[in-house]
């Protein structure tokens, strides 16, 4: 998952049970996509999918189990770079809807990343943004990705995060899936250069 996807990191401040995950995602107007659940066994990981396919986009979760863990403490929420821009309400509106079932804080992946391509220009870090481990930077970068559950906020785009820009800026946009999909769309329009070249302009 990279380019092509904008991700966030969300935590349960208190563990989920597996048993309760299926209602509270669909509580909160999710879609359980039984086609792709995997049960955990004491020899596999369960993965819970969900989605939220609207005229305002496509949001998609993923929740993750090991196979000794019977709860649920965090699960990633993404939606495509092609989405168009009233995706981002409909997410914060099913995180918001989550957060009065189960309190949860918010990492934005695409906040860490950010600084981390800026650190990597001025070769603080690695290709593989190693370097920093430990640190009280690294420490510093961890507490500024967490955000607050407000859509204007987020709208707002104070680092000039290019990812974020261009769905804002995505007035019609695409309703399609995070992952090959996406990628698979933007080789066949050509259009891949020009994503990378978003990235670069961050720099």
């Amino acid at each position: 998952m990279g380019l092509e996807a904008y991700l966030f990191y969300v935590e349960f401040k208190e563990p989920v049970s597996e048993q309760e995950i299926i209602s509270l995602f669909e509580n909160s107007g999710m879609e359980h996509l039984t086609s792709k659940y995997s049960k955990r066994t004491p020899d596999n990981y369960g993965s819970f999918y969900f989605e939220r396919r609207t005229a305002q986009g496509l949001t998609e979760a993923h929740c993750l189990l090991a196979p000794s863990d019977n709860t649920i403490k965090e699960f990633s929420l993404r939606f495509s770079v092609l989405s168009p821009s009233t995706v981002i309400d409909q997410t914060f509106g099913i995180m918001k809807k989550i957060n009065a079932l189960q309190p949860i804080a918010v990492m934005d992946s695409e906040i860490s990343n950010h600084v981390y391509r800026k650190l990597r220009k001025d070769k603080k870090v690695d290709d593989c943004f190693n370097g920093i481990e430990g640190t009280d930077e690294e420490a510093k970068i961890e507490k500024m990705s967490f955000i607050p559950i407000d859509a204007e906020i987020f709208i707002q785009n104070p680092l000039g995060i290019m990812k974020r820009e261009i769905v804002i800026n995505n007035h019609k946009g695409k309703i399609i899936e995070s992952g090959s999909a996406t990628i698979n769309f933007i080789k066949k329009k050509g259009l891949f250069n020009r994503f990378v070249g978003w990235v670069k302009k961050e720099l």
